[in-house]
């Protein structure tokens, strides 16, 4: 029964060690980890995939262009 009580007690010791050590990071660092996922999501939104022919809509005026041009035709923006 005392050795079971001692098991116990080193084990929330270690998890209460390990909580206090690995979650002490400070709110500007969650601050640029969130922004940073932030930014992420909005470019994977803006990228459009291309379709079997390889060919890419404009997002500023809707014209199709080559996906290889790399620039829209009609208005320069890039694809």
């Amino acid at each position: 029964m005392n050795e079971l009580f001692g098991i116990v007690i080193l084990v929330l010791l270690i998890a209460g060690f390990s909580v206090l050590s690995g979650g002490g990071r400070s709110a500007s660092e969650l601050r640029m980890r969130r922004r940073w996922e932030a930014n992420f999501e909005s470019e994977m939104r803006q990228i459009r995939p291309t379709d079997a022919t390889g060919v890419l809509m404009c997002r500023r005026c809707g014209a199709s262009a080559s996906e290889r041009a790399g620039r829209c035709p009609s208005c320069g923006a890039v694809l």
